[in-house]
């Protein structure tokens, strides 16, 4: 190859690879079979995003117009506005992120120097960027651990690949456990899971979007349990209005919602067992519905 490369490491759910080389032909993402990267997820569009070569060597980052969004480095970036991409800058679409690892160089055809991969991803083991997949004839990874006289073991090689194929699932989720306690891509049963842990109410029934944007928000909401503004940000998070709540009298307080302004489907028996979860237990409230 005579070109600048890009190399990016990939996780996700039901990939069948960790990384990917991307070259000036770019790469585009997407829920589509026209897509070169095809990922069938519900949170990601047809056509989600695409990486894109410049002719100074530069690659950059484009939201196609997603429902979802594309996020660069925690922040979303507007549709059709390509970013400049950095070593070490992370891309997040869906439940997918793409970590931008180095550039492939064509001059030795190798990667960058190994001083620079380790000021990019010093904690990042290089073991885990081999390609999940193998093509028949290859010896399992596993032949490393086992003696030199098995070494050559062409038989031996390929047996332990059965192995190795049925592990490497449960081998990928134990060492990326930490993303399913990220609420921008955990699964959504893990959502009411770990809202359990903070004995927090979160409902199915209500948009996952919001779950997360509630989970995101759960240490803040922890801490003010019991307190108006704790119970005013939770009613805000459910019904996408803006409540008020009246404390009028000792150990009553009266919770005014404009149900009639919310965009939401959840009704009055949602907002008193929110209530009631959140309020202090020796306080008695009324709730008026506008």
């Amino acid at each position: 190859m005579d070109e600048i490369r890009a190399l990016f490491k990939i996780t996700g759910p039901d990939l069948d690879r960790d990384e990917i080389i991307v070259g000036r032909q770019g790469l585009r993402v997407g829920r589509g079979a026209d897509n070169n990267l095809v990922l069938n997820h519900r949170e990601l569009s047809r056509q989600h995003m695409r990486i894109l070569w410049r002719d100074d060597d530069k690659y950059l980052v484009e939201d196609l117009n997603s429902s979802n969004g594309v996020w660069f480095n925690e922040a979303r970036i507007p549709s059709r506005v390509p970013q400049v991409l950095n070593e070490g800058d992370v891309i997040r679409c869906g439940p997918y992120l793409f970590t931008f690892v180095e550039l492939v160089y064509p001059e030795a055809g190798l990667s960058a120097p190994q001083e620079v991969r380790a000021a990019v991803l010093p904690a990042l083991d290089r073991q885990k960027l081999k390609p999940a997949s193998h093509t028949f004839g290859e010896q399992s990874t596993w032949m490393q651990y086992l003696p030199a006289i098995y070494a050559n073991d062409e038989f031996l090689g390929r047996y332990l690949l059965i192995f190795e194929s049925i592990y490497n699932p449960i081998i990928w989720m134990i060492d990326n456990f930490d993303l399913y306690l990220s609420p921008d891509i955990a699964p959504q049963a893990w959502l009411q899971w770990m809202a359990s842990w903070f004995d927090m109410l979160l409902l199915p029934e209500l948009p996952v979007d919001r779950q997360r944007e509630i989970m995101r928000q759960i240490g803040w909401l922890f801490m003010r349990r019991g307190t108006p503004a704790g119970l005013q940000r939770m009613l805000e998070l459910y019904f996408g209005v803006q409540p008020e709540i009246i404390e009028n009298e000792v150990c009553h307080f009266v919770v005014r919602l404009p149900l009639s302004q919310a965009q939401s489907q959840l009704d009055v028996e949602v907002a008193n067992r929110l209530i009631q979860s959140q309020k202090p237990a020796f306080a008695s409230y009324t709730l008026e519905i506008t």
